[in-house]
């Protein structure tokens, strides 16, 4: 997953992408699961691949953020999947997550706009479904009422319409609050209250690398995945999923291969995998599982997918 960090001048963002990636500019921010540790001591692999985001350390929406480059901006910022965003630091501007909001708004009200007349002509022609139009005009009168696309009043229908243009505001995100001296105010939490942002307090000079897990589970939950692994003596590794995805979605995140060949699951939760001491011993005790395609994978699955042979083509 990209996981853009946002943030006004001097909160610390860049601070954060660098404690927690070892990187300027982007990195690799790596979970330390607990539970990949207690594998790898079962297995003792060649590899350990824990789960991982990339962090990608922005400026577009402090700074650099011009309005007249809206479109540009909207561009860029629609590859990620969330968004981290710092306020406080030695800014002390703990509320600059409202400008933020208010720039997607800016932003997306340009966006929004210009589709519509692109649909409107195409429409007209029998280009286009009148359907997505309606939509996006519903949209543009919410942004313009100062309401983030989030907040909105859509049927789940209208989201995933919305959802295929990559809107800003229709992406998760959540607030690191950076402490350097002193409380947050209560009105600073009403706020972030009334825009449904989920956040952390931390001091990330200080504290953010010892609370790297938490912040990493943190994102997991706003983004809705999950962590499942595929352990074995030759690699022990951890992978993100989204939450309420099939094994064979799972087994696509491996390899297209192993989708398109899928057979059956062999699926087991890591705890039972771990206290068996293995996947021998684990089918021994019949606590390793045969799934099918329709099968629903949940966090701290272990997975093996058993695949066909592929045919070569001559």
């Amino acid at each position: 997953m990209d996981i853009f960090v946002i943030g006004a001048s001097y909160t610390g963002k860049s601070t954060f992408v660098n404690l927690l990636t070892g990187g300027k500019g982007i990195g690799s921010f790596k979970l330390e699961d607990e539970r990949l540790k207690k594998l790898s001591e079962v297995f003792k692999p060649d590899r350990i691949v824990p789960p991982s985001l990339t962090l990608h350390d922005s400026d577009l929406l402090g700074k650099l953020f011009v309005e007249d480059k809206a479109q540009k901006i909207f561009q860029e910022l629609n590859g990620a999947d969330a968004f981290i965003e710092i306020s406080g630091g030695l800014s002390q501007n703990f509320t600059s997550f409202t400008d933020t909001t208010l720039r997607f708004l800016a932003i997306e009200s340009l966006v929004l706009e210009r589709n519509i007349i692109r649909l409107e002509k195409e429409v007209a022609s029998g280009e286009a479904d009148e359907k997505v139009l309606n939509v996006l005009k519903k949209a543009y009168e919410v942004v313009n009422s100062g309401v983030p696309l989030v907040s909105g009043d859509f049927s789940k229908e209208e989201i995933k319409i919305l959802r295929t243009y990559g809107f800003l505001s229709l992406k998760p995100r959540m607030v690191i609050l950076n402490l350097c001296d002193g409380e947050i105010d209560d009105g600073v939490l009403e706020e972030l209250k009334s825009q449904k942002l989920p956040y952390m307090s931390i001091n990330v000079l200080k504290d953010a690398p010892a609370r790297s897990n938490e912040i990493f589970r943190k994102v997991l939950e706003i983004t809705g995945h999950i962590v499942f692994f595929t352990p074995s003596e030759k690699e022990v590794r951890g992978w993100l999923l989204k939450k309420g995805s099939s094994v064979i979605e799972a087994a696509a995140k491996i390899h297209s291969d192993l989708a398109r060949t899928f057979v059956k699951a062999e699926v087991i939760n890591w705890k039972e995998l771990v206290l068996s001491g293995g996947w021998k011993k684990a089918k021994e005790k019949n606590l390793v599982k045969l799934q099918g395609k329709g099968y629903i994978v949940n966090d701290g699955d272990c997975i093996y997918i058993r695949a066909s042979a592929i045919k070569s083509r001559v």
